[in-house]
């Protein structure tokens, strides 16, 4: 119940942090994640990210709908197992942005908490990001995520779950600090022991300590397969 509170707290705070946001936009984002386990029972994950504003306000007083590609993300990531519920993981990552192209670092770690009928997961991420004429960005980031199945006390394959998770990042770049928030919440389906489908809601804001607050709301849907 404690964690329960803490992940809701988490997710209000931004909520109260300000008032009306300066900048907003919307769109779908698809995702495919792709693991490899490996005899050694370490493993190697593959993952793209696409994103498509459908809504958009940046072009001045006249808020836009529209069709537009705004990003490309991959990622590729080697996870050590500690033990059952610990693993730590090293990745890198490229993005196709127009006239934002970035590779970044990735340091992982990872523990999975099991409370009766429930899974949580808590992940600890730092990350180096390098882009032209820009100077190095550093992130520290907590995700705290739930999942609960809605089928008795564990997920089987057939059965669905909700999943909901929020993330603060801390971001240092050239002297200047600045927090972001990421909250997702959303319905899976687990169609195998290794596949899954999961449809959610992803709002994150941005900008709160540079007083530019911008926020983005992300219609998701996610393909996982672990083979």
């Amino acid at each position: 119940m404690r964690a329960i509170l803490i992940l809701l707290g988490l997710c209000c705070f931004p909520i109260f942090s300000k008032g009306q946001s300066q900048t907003f936009f919307s769109g779908v984002f698809p995702e495919v994640s792709l693991t490899k386990k490996l005899s050694n029972e370490n493993r190697i994950n593959f993952k793209i990210e696409n994103q498509e504003i459908l809504f958009d306000n940046r072009m001045g007083d006249v808020e836009s709908i529209q069709f537009t590609h705004y990003r490309t993300d991959l990622m590729a990531f080697h996870d050590w197992r500690l033990n059952s519920t610990k693993s730590m993981a090293i990745g890198v990552f490229y993005r196709f942005q127009d006239g934002a192209d970035a590779k970044r670092i990735i340091q992982q770690y990872a523990l999975i908490q099991r409370l009766r009928n429930l899974r949580l997961s808590h992940r600890f991420r730092t990350d180096q990001t390098f882009a032209k004429q820009e100077k190095i960005e550093v992130r520290f980031r907590y995700r705290l995520a739930l999942e609960i199945p809605l089928n008795g006390m564990t997920l089987d394959p057939g059965e669905h779950y909700f999943v909901i998770s929020n993330e603060p990042i801390f971001n240092l770049q050239n002297r200047e600090f600045e927090l972001e928030n990421r909250f997702v919440f959303g319905l899976g389906k687990l169609y195998s022991k290794g596949q899954k489908l999961e449809w959610s809601i992803d709002y994150r804001t941005d900008g709160f300590i540079q007083n530019d607050l911008r926020t983005r709301l992300w219609l998701k849907i996610g393909y996982f397969q672990s083979f």
